[in-house]
Order: structure tokens, then sequence, then C-alpha cells
């Protein structure tokens, strides 16, 4: 039975996308009127800091004169025009990005689907609703056009599993072209380290299961052509980026924007379980027990996510999307952009839930009135200088146990190519 939508979801793709720019060319233009007029700007502090950098670039300088500057050059050199040609650039250069994340979500998820199903007209509706969930979404749609650069690293995470996973690229290129897009993205941005690892495993001709022997288990990881192109393309693309900004801004390139994450302690709109933490231990050492225990635990399990579906091909990007869910809850800083982390792989993998819509919503809004609660005592803190830690830390508790609730109701309902229960599997 043919499930009945509103007329604009009928639409096709071209029609969506210019209507998810016009919203966030509406909220662009907003967003000077509310910085005029309101306390609480609408433009991320982190958008003025870019700028800044841009600045300092523009004129000869290193970006990372400009305080609190933590990001590739690369980042300051894109949004050089907002110096010379309109402030408002790098918010518009973001949202276009987001359109060119909703072009690869459509493409890759309409490509797994039609190797699955017959159906090749219900598969490519299936990809268009995929993408509703990323274009519209208003958490996707805040963040760029406030001015924050995660959705560049997204899309070319979300280009790199493409180019794995379709045929646009034909023979042993794709691999070539997969490992040289996920190089930039971790220059741009560390976390999408933690994807190579399943990516390489869907690769291998000899899968690991939880019968698999140790010893057996190690010659599994020996790598083939196609893992070794991957790789090293990766390493390569990597080690070329990382090499030519450090040979232009030396030590303190390297520093800036990888060593400092490492140690990093920030004590002011800090999502993070380990926030209080971090605020009673300024003064002490970098390096902590505390923090040790928590990255050992986290790298536990992001190693067995990488074995339970980073092993096949068809539930890579669940591989992905819970690696990043897992990342964001246990990293020591978390902030609302390092949401698009995983809200840019929800697109690619939420078909595949089979829960009622009821469920999946009520899902959602545990997650949201969690991260809600937490910005009411931000607030208070940040904008009324009421010392209010201890509850921020409790909400920040409390968030990081819906994070792990909503994931494990999302692993217990995943369901590869359920397609939203619109298609049906032919035999």
């Amino acid at each position: 039975m043919e499930v009945k939508l509103p007329r604009f979801m009928k639409l096709s793709l071209k029609y969506h996308l210019v209507a998810g720019l016009f919203i966030r060319m509406l909220l662009i233009a907003y967003g000077d009127y509310h910085d005029d007029y309101y306390d609480v700007p609408y433009t991320d502090v982190d958008y003025k800091v870019f700028t800044d950098a841009a600045r300092h670039v523009v004129h000869g300088d290193s970006p990372y004169k400009r305080h609190t500057y933590r990001y590739s050059p690369i980042i300051a050199y894109m949004l050089t025009p907002n110096i010379f040609f309109h402030k408002n650039f790098g918010k518009i250069l973001f949202s276009i990005f987001d359109i060119l994340v909703t072009v690869a979500v459509k493409k890759l998820v309409e490509q797994q689907l039609s190797l699955t199903w017959k159906d090749k007209n219900k598969a490519s509706k299936v990809a268009l609703y995929c993408s509703f969930f990323w274009i519209y979404n208003p958490m996707s749609i805040g963040i760029s056009t406030r001015g924050n650069a995660d959705s560049v690293t997204s899309f070319f995470v979300i280009l790199s599993l493409m180019f794995l996973q379709t045929n646009i690229v034909l023979g042993l290129w794709k691999y070539v072209w997969s490992g040289i897009l996920l190089g930039i993205s971790i220059h741009l941005r560390l976390y999408p380290l933690a994807f190579s690892y399943p990516m390489y495993l869907s690769l291998g001709k000899f899968k690991i299961t939880h019968r698999t022997r140790l010893a057996e288990g190690f010659l599994c990881l020996l790598p083939n052509i196609k893992q070794i192109l991957l790789s090293m393309s990766c390493i390569l693309t990597l080690i070329f980026l990382t090499y030519g900004m450090y040979a232009i801004y030396g030590y303190e390139f390297l520093f800036e924007t990888y060593i400092y994450h490492l140690f990093r302690k920030d004590t002011r709109h800090n999502f993070s379980v380990l926030f209080y933490y971090s605020y009673l231990n300024m003064d002490n050492p970098a390096v902590d027990v505390v923090k040790l225990i928590a990255h050992v635990c986290e790298f536990s399990i992001l190693f067995a996510l990488s074995l339970t579906f980073g092993r096949e091909a068809q539930t890579l990007p669940f591989a992905l999307f819970c690696q990043a869910v897992v990342l964001v809850a246990f990293n020591s800083v978390m902030t609302s952009q390092y949401f698009i982390w995983f809200m840019s792989l929800l697109p690619l993998v939420i078909h595949s839930f089979a829960m009622e819509s009821r469920k999946g919503l009520l899902l959602g809004v545990v997650w949201a009135m969690a991260q809600t609660a937490w910005l009411i005592f931000a607030y208070l803190l940040e904008f009324k200088c009421i010392e209010v830690f201890v509850f921020i830390w409790l909400k920040s508790v409390i968030l990081f146990c819906a994070h792990i609730f909503v994931l494990s109701k999302i692993i217990q309902s995943y369901v590869p190519f359920h397609g939203f229960g619109l298609i049906k599997k032919e035999n």
C-alpha cells in the first residue's frame, strides 16, 4: 500500500535543493539582524575566529596569529573572500556544502538500495526521503548558517564513502580517490581517522567473526590490493597536506591544529560528561588517569563497532554512524557542531531503522530535551554569571546517557536496507 505523503515531498531533488538553500539564505540574512539586537548572538564565535584568521592570511601573516584558531589553514584560505568580498561569504559557502552533502547522500543511498531492491523507482524515492534528514535538519541548517565549518569535513567523509561504494569511478581508481578524500577529511578534522579502520575492513577478502581465532584474525588483516590503495592514498594525502602546512607555518601549525586537541580543556560551553572534572583540574597536568580510562573505553567500543558492522560493505555506513556517536559522547570536549559528525551520517542509514515513526520521534525528543536542559543552565552561567557548574555537570551526565540510550535502541532496530518499510525484499 502506497504511503500518502505531502505533495512537496514528491518533488524532484532539485526543488528541495533550492528550498534548502533558500531557507539557509534567509537565516543568514536574519543572523545579521539578530546579532545587532540580541544579547545571545546568532553567529557562532568560531565564525569570527575564522574571519580574523582569514584577515591575517590576506595580509600575508599566519592564521594562528588569531588567538584560539585551532584549525587547518585551509579553512582560513577558504574564507578569505570574507575580507574583500562580503562578511557572510563563509556562511554561504558552508550552506553550499550542505547542498553538496544532500546530493551525495541521495546518490549513495540510491546506489546502495539499487543493488538490493529490484524496484529502482522506489529505491530512488527512499534515497530522496533520506536526503530530507540533512537538507531540512534544523541542526545542519543552524550549524552552517551560524558559520561553523563542519559541513565541509562531513562532505569529504561522505564523498569518500561514495567513491568507495559506488561506480562513479571504475576499477581500482575508486579506492585511490576514496583514500584521497578520506585523507583530506582527516587533515581538516581528526575524528574521521576512526573511520579508516572499518573502511579498511570492509574491503577484506576474509571476514572476521566472533568465532575467528586470534592467529586467523591477524592473517585476515593482511592487506589486499584494494586495501593497500585505500590506505596508501589516504596516508600520502594526509602527509602531503600536513607537511605542506608545516613547511609554511612550522610547529605552530602542528600544535594548534592537532597537538592542542589532545590535551584540550574547555570549561565553557562544553557538553562533555568530563566538563566539570576538567574545570576542577584546570591547573593539573594535561594527562591524567580519568581521561586515559575514558579513552580506553572509547577506543574499545570503536574497535568492537568496527568488527561488528565494518566487515561488510552493506553495513559500513552504519559502522561509521555508530562510531561518530561514540566519538561525540565520550569526547572530553563537546559543542553543538560536534553533533554534525553523526548527523551527517544519519541520512545514510536512517532507512534501515525498523521502528515505528512515533518511537523514532520519541528518541529524537529524548536527545533534544537532554541537550536543551543543558543549554538552559549554560545560559545562566555564561550570560547571567550564576554559578551552576554542578547542575551543568548533571545535565552533561544526562546527555551522555541519552546518547548511549538512543544509540542502543538504534542498534537494536537496525535492519540493513529496510527502506523505511516501503520496499519488500525480493527473493
